[in-house]
């Protein structure tokens, strides 16, 4: 067996699951997957200087990052509350029914944190920027959003 052989049937499902955390679509995740041991392909022969763990995963990360900036996307609700475009739009009463929940939810949090998602998601404000305006550091900012996330996610499915 030779050496991308080994690496890519070690990592293969690793790699899979670590995506589909992030990209939703069936598709774009085997794309990406694939896209990922191309790259390991290309760059095999620095396996032997830097573990093949840490470019696969470096990799991972920033062909995640790639898709999100090249779809613009920064926030999206699980696929079963908002309909992807290929779907037939969903019918007014439903999509009213889905941003009322949302609103509940949202209401739900403390004003400080609520405040700050909002500012983020809506607002198209970075990390840093409300870093700075809240006085806080861009990890406390971090945190808070991805809490409002998981709430969110949680209380949706």
């Amino acid at each position: 067996m030779d050496l991308f052989e080994k690496i890519y049937s070690e990592y293969k499902h690793k790699v899979y699951f670590f995506v589909k955390k992030y990209i939703p679509k069936e598709e774009d995740a085997e794309d990406m997957v694939q896209d990922i041991f191309m790259h390991v392909w290309e760059h095999l022969d620095k396996t032997r200087q830097i573990p093949a763990e840490a470019i696969i995963f470096k990799t991972c990360k920033q062909k995640v990052s790639d898709f999100y900036r090249k779809h613009q996307l920064s926030f999206s609700f699980p696929e079963q509350i908002i309909k992807s475009e290929d779907d037939e739009a969903p019918d007014e009463k439903c999509h009213e029914e889905q941003i009322s929940k949302v609103e509940k939810l949202l209401d739900q949090l403390p004003q400080k944190t609520r405040r700050l998602f909002m500012q983020h998601k809506i607002e198209n404000r970075s990390y840093s920027q409300l870093a700075r305006e809240n006085n806080l550091s861009k990890t406390a900012v971090s945190k808070q959003i991805n809490k409002v996330l998981s709430f969110l996610r949680g209380n949706l499915q």
